[in-house]
């Protein structure tokens, strides 16, 4: 389980533009808060831009990728209303926060699903102060960026900012601390193995 910030690989693919449409998110998500990632991220696309002019003319491939990646940034021309969520999540929701239809998963846990498609699940999480997420590992990695609440996470308490990332390695079972509900972001990269006897019962569903 690594706590807090954006790993290396991660701050990585996102400058580069190699991560994936739910986990850039995830890092976009975390950078309105952490100004510690978002200096590494400033140091990378810099080393990055360097990188660019030497090997891109204007007429080159590198620079019609550029300006390709650039039409694909759309405006937002009325942005909803955000709530508890960062701006590049509100802009991906596309509603006001008041108004996400949320859908009950487990006890005290609701879900408002975003994306699902090639193996990328990525949900907004509302969960009550002390359920929990039944025991479970992952096929490959799981990222949570909190927004609003605490969530307990072995042994770590994550506040509003933070990201945990926890991959195949990782058995855990996530609760909602605090008082008030925990809003977060999870995108999940692969699927989801429950683990304990509650949680292998859930296997037969998921």
């Amino acid at each position: 389980m690594k706590s807090g910030h954006l790993t290396d690989d991660l701050i990585v693919a996102y400058v580069t533009g190699a991560a994936r449409e739910g986990v850039a998110l995830a890092a976009a998500a975390h950078l309105t808060y952490c100004t510690d990632c978002r200096r590494k991220v400033d140091a990378h696309e810099a080393i990055a831009g360097a990188i660019l002019s030497e090997t891109a003319s204007v007429d080159g491939p590198g620079f019609d990728q550029l300006l390709d990646r650039l039409d694909e940034v759309e405006e937002v021309e009325t942005m909803p209303k955000a709530g508890p969520l960062p701006a590049p999540v509100a802009a991906a929701v596309g509603i006001d926060f008041d108004d996400i239809p949320w859908r009950f998963r487990l006890r005290g846990v609701y879900v408002y699903e975003m994306l699902n498609k090639d193996g990328e699940d990525v949900s907004l999480m509302k969960v009550r102060p002390g359920a929990a997420i039944p025991s479970h590992t992952h096929e490959a990695e799981e990222l949570t960026v909190v927004f609003e609440g605490q969530l307990e996470d072995d042994g770590t308490i994550y506040k509003a900012g933070d990201i945990s990332v926890a991959d195949a390695d990782v058995d855990h079972t996530p609760r909602a601390g605090g008082t008030t509900p925990c809003i977060c972001l999870a995108v999940l990269s692969g699927g989801v193995k429950f683990t304990g006897p509650f949680g292998r019962a859930l296997n037969l569903f998921s």
